[in-house]
């Protein structure tokens, strides 16, 4: 599998629910798929964990699966289940690691980083602009 974009995501969770990897595989099960869609999870803590292996397609924005990497970060909605840009510094920070890492490991620039509402214009995921947020970092 050749990666030539990384999508970035978020859990669609209230900043009090604080879940990772094991949570979100429970619930993509529960979807009928065969577990967690994403390749990496970044908790409100800003540590990261491992959701599916880099070289296994994940399952995290339809049609773009087959040459992407999806990072999902917790949280994205208020109480009220309404997007809202509300990770942490610490999130924010990890992110911003873990992309430069990846770049450079699959040689790719800002250009192949999206969020994930790039691709379905009906979706707030990941609840902020992840291509403006990468010119300021």
């Amino acid at each position: 599998m050749k990666i030539n974009k990384i999508i970035v995501h978020c859990a669609a969770t209230p900043p009090s629910m604080d879940i990772g990897a094991a949570q979100i595989n429970e619930w993509h099960i529960e979807r009928g798929w065969k577990g967690i869609g994403y390749h990496f999870v970044i908790k409100r803590d800003g540590s990261l964990q491992q959701g599916r292996a880099e070289n296994e397609i994940g399952a995290h924005c339809q049609g773009e699966n087959h040459d992407s990497l999806g990072i999902c970060l917790v949280g994205g909605v208020d109480k009220n289940n309404v997007p809202e840009n509300n990770f942490t510094q610490e999130q924010f920070s990890r992110l911003h690691e873990l992309l430069t890492n990846l770049m450079t490991k699959y040689h790719l620039t800002e250009k192949n980083i999206y969020g994930h509402r790039d691709f379905n214009s009906n979706k707030a995921c990941p609840s902020f602009d992840v291509h403006a947020w990468l010119q300021n970092h």
